[in-house]
């Protein structure tokens, strides 16, 4: 590639006056000049930063923050504005820590991932969950706060890697000097962490004879890390949730129950697998894809986005999920695989192509001192016992549409694995009681870094008593249970608080304006 690399500033301006440098581009989003005037503002040392370490850089401001104070759409409108002029890599030491943004800034982040730019984000600085830091399709930075790295070394973390999409942990008390001598000491923060990834990102691109994935380039980081962890297979492949998706086909076992909720993403193509010749179907829907693709693409004409993803849903055979392999690496597609309980460990040359492999983990996301306990979160918990019958996966999705129309921000965990393609998270399922304990805190943690404002965790029902208080559950605001009643002619939702407050609904099916119509008594309940 180009001896020099060209990277853009998302931030609040740069002062050239201190990089001792012009810029290639200086774009305001958000107008009213560098921040406050002052010559050494956040943008600025962002700048500077990947100036020190990588010198060949060609450095572009795209400003979209006044007094440190931005939103989603300008940044959205950044991606696209980067895409269109040829930025290479873009520096993002910025990020919202609203639920409501996340579907817009992951739409954002993938189309700009499918265009080719590399995005470098910062964590926020108290460890909520950070859009776009914690996407797939970015590379998510921290600072280290234990004091081991030292200047220019960063590390690969695993564990914040999967929790958080966070994977690297990089020094940040930088020493800057300007263009007149004067030195400048930056403070420990996830800001300043970020540019130092980025300039290694150059780096790479710089040496390389063309443009590595996202993935290939995050193993590279990996390989050229501070004290890397020696491991046969790909350690960044591990994804808490299939966020990259922008198309996906999706294929179907007969024994897969359809929920009526619309997946988050685009889907081209959705068909019902046979019993046999499962790769062979696969592999008839990807090339009708193609052929208008090829043809165009032949007369010299733009060509549109093919399908990234394929998903496929019900138990599959060993040796058909080992020929879905195949034809993902063949045609460089990822792979969400949603079953019960099968799983399916890809071999290594899967993991060498640097494609995704999603399905359900049957561990917990993070460490027991990492956890808090709801009650001290504050946030109110709803826990959801629902029966094989009922669509659930639609309720909830109706439901998280009617107290988002009310302005709150509802985190979802269910346990099924299928929650991860309706934009809700995936808890996996324990029968014992210490076991739904452990749920309810873990949910109470994650929904707290996500920075909610009400939890709901939806678990199947073995037994009637699971909608009871009997279990002795601590951080439980208010129980649902939701059952199919009279051979399926009505559905009952019982509802019960700690203080014993009991109600019921019957509904003869469960549509948009029945749901809406319980979450007004629930809401007032809430609210109350």
């Amino acid at each position: 590639m180009n001896a020099k690399i060209h990277a853009a500033i998302i931030d609040d301006g740069v002062n050239t006056g201190f990089l001792n440098t012009h810029l290639l581009y200086n774009v305001e989003i958000a107008h009213g000049g560098v921040e406050d005037g002052r010559i050494l503002n956040h943008g600025t040392l962002c700048a500077a930063i990947v100036q020190t370490y990588f010198p060949d850089v060609v450095i572009s401001s795209v400003k979209i923050m006044n007094h440190r104070k931005g939103n989603a759409v300008q940044l959205c409108a950044a991606l696209d504005w980067c895409v269109k002029h040829g930025v290479q890599v873009a520096n993002i030491s910025l990020g919202s820590i609203n639920y409501r943004d996340r579907g817009m800034l992951r739409g954002a982040v993938n189309d700009a991932a499918m265009a080719g730019l590399i995005m470098v984000c910062a964590a926020q600085n108290g460890g909520l969950l950070t859009y776009p830091a914690s996407f797939a399709n970015v590379i998510g930075v921290r600072c280290d706060r234990s004091g081991i790295l030292a200047a220019g070394q960063y590390t690969y973390n695993a564990d914040t890697a999967f929790s958080s999409g966070i994977e690297f942990t990089a020094f940040a008390r930088h020493e800057l000097v300007g263009a007149t001598g004067e030195v400048v000491q930056c403070p420990n923060s996830n800001s300043y962490a970020a540019p130092f990834v980025t300039a290694q990102v150059c780096k790479v691109l710089q040496q390389s004879k063309r443009v590595p994935s996202i993935e290939k380039l995050k193993h590279i980081l990996h390989k050229n890390s501070y004290r890397p962890i020696q491991d046969t297979v790909l350690p960044v492949m591990g994804y808490i949730h299939p966020d990259w998706i922008r198309s996906a086909y999706v294929f179907k076992q007969d024994s897969v129950v359809e929920s009526a909720a619309p997946y988050y993403f685009q889907t081209p193509y959705e068909a019902q697998l046979p019993c046999a010749k499962v790769a062979t179907v696969i592999e008839q829907a990807i090339l009708r894809e193609q052929e208008p693709q090829n043809a165009t693409n032949k007369a010299g004409k733009r060509i549109d986005d093919l399908t990234d993803t394929m998903v496929l849903l019900g138990e599959m055979e060993p040796v058909d999920l080992q020929e879905v392999e195949q034809l993902a690496i063949r045609y460089g597609k990822h792979v969400v695989y949603i079953s019960k309980k099968q799983c399916h460990i890809p071999m290594l040359n899967f993991s060498s192509r640097h494609l995704r492999w999603w399905q359900q983990e049957e561990r917990f996301f993070m460490n027991q001192e990492e956890t808090i306990a709801i009650e001290d979160s504050h946030i109110p918990l709803i826990c959801i016992y629902y029966y094989k019958d009922v669509d659930i996966l639609y309720f909830l999705h109706v439901l998280r549409e009617s107290f988002a129309r009310d302005g709150y921000q509802s985190w979802i965990a269910a346990d099924q694995s299928a929650a991860v393609l309706y934009d809700m998270e995936y808890l996996s399922p324990s029968a014992a009681i210490h076991g739904l304990q452990k749920l309810i805190t873990v949910a109470g943690t994650m929904a707290y870094s996500a920075y909610a404002d009400i939890v709901i965790l939806c678990v199947e029902a073995l037994d009637i008593t699971d909608c009871t208080q009997e279990q002795m559950l601590s951080g439980v605001d208010i129980e649902l249970s939701l059952m199919e009643i009279a051979e399926g002619e009505c559905i009952q939702i019982s509802l019960r608080t700690e203080q014993e407050f009991l109600k019921e609904w019957f509904f003869l099916n469960l549509n948009a304006e029945d749901i809406d119509r319980f979450y007004t008594g629930l809401e007032q309940l809430l609210v109350n």
